[in-house]
């Protein structure tokens, strides 16, 4: 069931990362004039800036396939939900990923109706505008492109914040074309093209927004009905949504301020996340209040008092090269098989604090799962495969107490 929701889960990006393609696309082949002020003129660097994104969330994305095949052939339970649990960073970054570039094709769709259908708007201060706009996304861009569990975390948190700033500048740029419109006397069609991008916008759920200084409340919260999650009167996610990322919490492998944060800013509630903030009860309830749900706020795994504890490398680092020539490559790579420990009981499996010492205890986790390891080829005659490696792994990882909770590491 963990595996269905995470093919489901990445289906539905892939679905929108294509649309988000087909866009751009769009806006590419449009015609420059002969002043060069176009999204294929002068302003093309903003329609770049879409298309060079677009790589790194299909590497993403491909890296969650590979991941999930991977689980699917290991033969073991606790490693197989191990393995998909290692999809999860890259699974939230390809989404909200995804989201922020669909919201910057709605900043692309205003700016290509104001530069075709609004001579009276200065095309320099539209530039400008973009520039800013781009300044908001690219950190966060930054942060998720990176797959990096804690900043893929941070920047997810994040999301709504960044949300209600992007909306507000939308709606500032529109209502600000609008009344340029209005003075200059344009025709009823070129208000129609600006209108008919709020329409399809991204972020229509949340428009037009309140002013900062009464800030949206989620009121009497999320509820459920027949057709999905509603807030209010308005349709959030779909029930089928909401049953998938249930799976894909309790699993472990998508966290519950990624799944919290997508139905607020779904909802058009972007003002509402705020740091060290307890979920709203609407979307707990909306997940199935489990103690599960109830563990996690929004600080997330990265504020759940585990981030500096060091990482273990489950796979011994220096005996990279005996790992690689039986199949621990690319999204396989030792270097993904971390796990974050206490101080103490990383000491303890390794035969206390000093690693030469401990190298001679036969318990010593490095010299006793190399043998393990080794004693298995012998058996065979032949070069054990990744699943067979994975599945002594995973005994020796429960025999120690070490939970399959993977996380990437430092490399070479």
């Amino acid at each position: 069931m963990t595996r269905q929701a995470v093919l489901d889960a990445t289906k539905d990006v892939k679905g929108s990362l294509t649309r988000v393609e087909a866009a751009f696309s769009k806006l590419a082949a449009r015609p420059s004039d002969l002043w060069g002020w176009s999204l294929t003129g002068v302003f093309t660097r903003y329609l770049d800036q879409g298309s060079k994104q677009v790589m790194w969330l299909h590497g993403a994305l491909g890296s969650v396939t590979a991941l999930t095949e991977a689980a699917s052939e290991v033969g073991d339970t606790d490693m197989e939900l191990g393995l998909l649990r290692m999809t999860g960073p890259k699974l939230q970054a390809a989404q909200f990923g995804t989201l922020l570039l669909a919201t910057w094709v709605d900043f692309l769709h205003l700016a290509d109706a104001v530069l075709r259908h609004c001579p009276m708007c200065s095309a320099e201060k539209l530039f400008v505008d973009l520039h800013r706009v781009q300044g908001l996304m690219e950190p966060t861009l930054a942060d998720l492109a990176s797959l990096d569990p804690e900043r893929v975390e941070a920047a997810t948190t994040a999301m709504p914040e960044l949300m209600g700033k992007l909306t507000r500048e939308f709606d500032t740029l529109q209502r600000e074309t609008r009344e340029t419109l209005k003075l200059g006397g344009q025709v009823i069609a070129a208000m129609q093209a600006v209108e008919m991008v709020t329409m399809i916008s991204t972020m229509k759920m949340a428009l037009p927004r309140v002013p900062p200084s009464a800030p949206a409340a989620l009121g009497v919260g999320l509820a459920m009905s027949s057709g999905g999650v509603m807030v209010g009167s308005r349709l959030v996610v779909s029930a089928e949504w909401v049953e998938m990322m249930r799976r894909l919490v309790q699993a472990g492998v998508i966290s519950v301020p990624a799944v919290g944060a997508a139905v607020l800013i779904q909802g058009g509630q972007v003002t509402m996340a705020q740091a060290h903030q307890d979920l709203p009860k609407g979307v707990r309830e909306a997940l199935g209040d489990s103690p599960e749900v109830r563990g996690m706020q929004v600080t997330g795994r990265a504020g759940a008092g585990m981030s500096e504890a060091p990482k273990h490398h489950v796979l011994p680092q220096e005996h990279r090269e005996w790992f690689e020539r039986r199949g621990f490559k690319g999204d396989m790579d030792i270097d993904q098989f971390c796990v974050r420990m206490e101080q103490a009981h990383h000491e303890a499996i390794h035969g206390g604090g000093d690693w030469r010492l401990g190298r001679t205890w036969p318990g010593e986790w490095n010299r006793m799962i190399m043998e393990a390891l080794q004693q298995a080829e012998r058996r065979t005659g032949e070069m054990l495969t990744r699943n067979e490696i994975l599945k002594i792994v995973a005994g020796r990882m429960r025999r120690y107490g070490i939970q399959m909770n993977f996380t990437s590491g430092s490399g070479r």
